[in-house]
């Protein structure tokens, strides 16, 4: 995804699925025209071209025909993230294990700019 003009609206929807009791949460950002360079900068850092649309991360444990191996722990969350820059969407799902690097940043700030304008930040 490239630069976006400030005409087009640029929302990120992250979604946590799983654990112990099954629960769903959901946070949205939408930032302002103003903040829109630094949220595409976010977007742009994770690494979208090693997953598929819509599809979980390429497992490290699977085994040696890359069939994935049951997961160790049941009870783990499953994060989707969902991007869309005008006509522009992109998703993925990432289990638990997965979320690091460039992806749980991308995640903190979707759940601060929530809550922040929730005003619970």
């Amino acid at each position: 995804m490239d630069q976006v003009p400030d005409d087009v609206d640029v929302t990120v929807t992250v979604v946590r699925s799983g654990g112990f009791a099954g629960l769903r949460r959901q946070w949205v950002a939408a930032p302002p025209p103003a903040d829109r360079p630094r949220w595409v900068a976010l977007i742009d850092d994770c690494p979208w071209d090693e997953v598929a649309s819509g599809d979980e991360a390429p497992r490290e444990d699977a085994d040696a025909d890359g069939a994935p191996t049951p997961p160790p722990d049941a009870d783990r969350f499953v994060w989707r993230i969902d991007v869309r820059r005008g006509a522009d969407e992109r998703d993925v799902r990432l289990p638990e294990t997965r979320l690091h690097g460039p992806w749980r940043q991308l995640v903190d700030e979707v759940q601060a700019f929530e809550e922040e304008r929730e005003g619970r930040a």
